[in-house]
């Protein structure tokens, strides 16, 4: 979230002063691990969050439809001759091998944030 600075022409010197010196006096009461609100970003510097959100879309999509693919599809399909999709077909091992990561990803990722809510609350 991209936070832009007020126009200072109709502000006075002396509203500016009183209000960052009232931002530094929040200072002293916010804890340690919250974010810094007064740091702006320039309106210069390219946003490229779109560009992540197509990247991590299409890489989700080209890895699930290559999961799907060694999961489902490949014990339907004859032997095509390429090595790479016949020890695919073949294959009992690992092809479960993403599927049975999935639980424990999540519930490594639940005890993580988990313990830095405790830690950050305590």
């Amino acid at each position: 979230m991209r936070r832009r600075r007020l126009s200072t022409a109709s502000t006075s010197s002396k509203q500016r002063l009183g209000s960052s010196a009232n931002l530094r006096s929040k200072a002293h009461n916010t804890p340690h691990h919250t974010r810094r609100f007064t740091t702006l970003i320039s309106d210069q510097e390219p946003d490229t969050t779109y560009l992540w959100g197509f990247l991590l879309f299409f890489s989700t999509m080209i890895g699930f439809t290559v999961s799907m693919y060694a999961l489902v599809a490949s014990n339907y399909m004859p032997m095509t001759g390429n090595k790479t999709l016949d020890w695919i077909k073949q294959d009992s091992h690992y092809c479960m091998l993403v599927p049975v990561t999935i639980p424990v990803t999540v519930l490594a990722v639940l005890f993580n944030w988990l313990g830095m809510k405790l830690f950050r609350h305590n």
